[in-house]
């Protein structure tokens, strides 16, 4: 038997009602959905704030090397082990959510075990066979997350320059985490991606593989949109006639169990106001090698 415990916030006075388990049990699944929800949103939110860093790190180094033309080992061993633990922990994180996505081996598949449609897991396995064939960034990425795991750091050499333009006499800061012919063979990407003159940046690499992921996420939010919806309104509002009946204007509400070992769940929604602001905060799948930044400011 279950009970739903009213609190009266103004007076030391609650009421307890009776209700079934089948009815407890639908209240307790939709808190499970929207708590996987909100995981998700905060696991991927941690992947944005970690690309955030490696790229503010990459321009905070571009910078200092302008200031140290001559070689300097202790500073470039500052600039490896900074941007090494920075492009793991993105790898890692990448590698964490992609898990949750969807991981045929494993059968798992987020839109999938939210909703129970069919057609989700449909629509994510045709998604990510896509990107796996079309965005070559993310390919490399993602091989490179196993190297990384197993073998070697993502950073072991890079390159810095300046090029000054003596039409505009504008001078332009360059640096490079290069990934040749022979590192990607070593990462095991296939010579049918790549060729002999093959070279890619370390940073278009993890932008083109946060893309990725980003794709992935807009199409989660899509395909369980409606069963986040439907959730929040069971966890709500089918004890709202309940609460009503109490004449409480102001209430705190616990759905007990007889089960001893079982905790009191909170009747209310506050800590789920976290998935409405990452969701707001992460509007949009952004790719990052499309966008360069202007040095100069124009006034309006």
């Amino acid at each position: 038997m279950s009970f739903l415990v009213i609190y009266n916030t103004r007076s030391p006075e609650h009421q307890q009602i009776a209700v079934s388990d089948t009815e407890a049990q639908k209240c307790i699944d939709a808190q499970q959905r929207l708590v996987k929800a909100l995981d998700i949103e905060i696991m991927y939110d941690q992947i944005a704030e970690a690309h955030w860093n490696y790229k503010n790190k990459v321009n905070y180094w571009n910078l200092r090397t302008i200031s140290t033309p001559h070689t300097d080992y202790i500073l470039n061993h500052e600039i490896r082990s900074s941007l090494n633990s920075l492009a793991f922990n993105i790898f890692n994180l990448g590698k964490l959510y992609l898990d949750w996505h969807y991981h045929e081996k494993d059968s798992r598949c987020f839109a999938y075990e939210l909703t129970g449609h069919e057609e989700t897991k449909i629509a994510v396995r045709s998604q990510h066979n896509e990107i796996y064939e079309s965005n070559l960034h993310y390919f490399i990425g993602y091989k490179l997350r196993n190297r990384n795991q197993h073998s070697a750091l993502p950073v072991k050499t890079f390159t810095t320059g300046m090029h000054h333009n003596h039409f505009t006499q504008n001078r332009t800061a360059s640096f490079n985490i290069f990934y040749d012919y022979k590192a990607l063979r070593k990462a095991k990407i296939p010579e049918t991606k790549i060729n002999q003159n093959t070279k890619f940046d370390l940073t278009d690499i993890i932008d083109g593989y946060v893309f990725a992921i980003s794709q992935k996420h807009m199409l989660n939010r899509k395909l369980t949109e409606s069963v986040i919806s439907e959730a929040r309104f069971i966890f709500l509002d089918m004890w709202q006639s309940l609460i009503d009946q109490t004449g409480y204007s102001n209430y705190h509400c616990e759905l007990h169990s007889d089960n001893k070992n079982q905790d009191p769940l909170i009747i209310s929604l506050e800590w789920f106001k976290v998935y409405d602001y990452l969701k707001s905060k992460h509007g949009n799948s952004i790719d990052h090698r499309t966008i360069s930044f202007q040095s100069q400011a124009h006034s309006i």
